[in-house]
């Protein structure tokens, strides 16, 4: 195993591919607007990579590995962690790490790594845990469509325009990432979201209270509204009131009821009240988004 800083040199099947973006390149993304708050460095795909393995005692970028097929192992942070099909690992810059795919069923890699002044927030959205570098995320169509077309890149004649499109590209990917990270949390913290939600939509006509929706799951108020606001990152009942201002934009844009008719199919008696939180949620009141002209 061979300590590296960046990509590693394993030795390159016919149909692999190993792409480190020309340094003017990569200047060229960090000073365009567009592009220079996240960007690629390198990016590759190695196949069934028996006998790949590398160790980085440091590193100057941001790199995600994604496992497509096969197994390996991935240790960062003191720990040790097997690697399967449909495995994400997470791997910020100056993170020690060691990986190596297995003998017996080696892994197949979609990786890239990437660099600009967003990559923090990018690990803040995957909510990384040095603890806990690999998620689990199941087999991705998607994200294996998107890293092809990102190594589609490398035969554009190193043309700036083309990779200020990639760095986009790459950006909708990650953030992706953290909408399916999201999911798999929450599948896994036993708390089932689409319930409380479905009670939430049922009840959009009336009023619900953290008793009642901490009840749906067997849970104290507190242990849910805390399990709830980890998983989403606001609370119950907020998410609730946002269900109800978004069916009340729907009634303004599409129905001829009144105000005051809408505020009541929402369960809202006081007219003041529901304008006024109309407000507060859509910036302006019911009258003044009614007569905005939208499209």
């Amino acid at each position: 195993m061979q300590t590296r800083t960046g990509p590693s040199d394993w030795p390159l099947p016919p149909e692999g591919v190993r792409f480190l973006v020309p340094t003017f390149v990569r200047q060229a993304l960090a000073e365009h607007p567009l592009s220079r708050e996240l960007y690629p460095a390198a990016i590759g795909y190695y196949p069934s990579a028996k006998g790949h393995a590398v160790a980085r005692a440091e590193h100057h970028d941001d790199l995600l590995l994604y496992c497509a097929e096969g197994e390996g192992e991935l240790c960062a942070a003191g720990h040790c962690h097997r690697v399967r099909r449909g495995d994400l690992m997470l791997l910020p810059r100056e993170l020690t790490h060691r990986y190596s795919a297995s003998e017996a069923d080696p892994w197949t890699l979609y990786w890239v790594h990437f660099d600009g002044p967003l990559s923090p927030a990018i690990w803040e959205m995957l909510h990384f845990d040095p603890q806990r570098p690999v998620l689990s995320l199941g087999p991705l169509t998607k994200l294996v469509a998107d890293f092809e077309i990102l190594l589609e890149v490398r035969q554009t004649g190193y043309q700036v325009p083309l990779f200020v499109h990639a760095a986009n590209h790459l950006r909708q990917m990650l953030t992706y990432l953290g909408i399916v990270a999201r999911s798999a949390r929450r599948q896994a913290s036993g708390l089932d979201l689409d319930e409380i939600h479905a009670l939430m939509q049922e009840n959009l006509h009336g009023q619900l209270d953290l008793a009642q929706l901490a009840a749906r799951v067997n849970l104290s108020k507190y242990t849910f509204s805390r399990k709830y606001k980890q998983l989403t990152g606001r609370p119950p009942i907020q998410h609730f009131i946002h269900l109800k201002m978004e069916r009340a934009c729907y009634l303004l844009d599409v129905s001829e009821k009144n105000i005051s008719q809408i505020a009541d199919v929402l369960g809202y008696e006081d007219l003041y009240y529901f304008s006024r939180l109309f407000r507060k949620v859509i910036g302006v009141s019911p009258s003044q988004y009614r007569a905005m002209k939208h499209g």
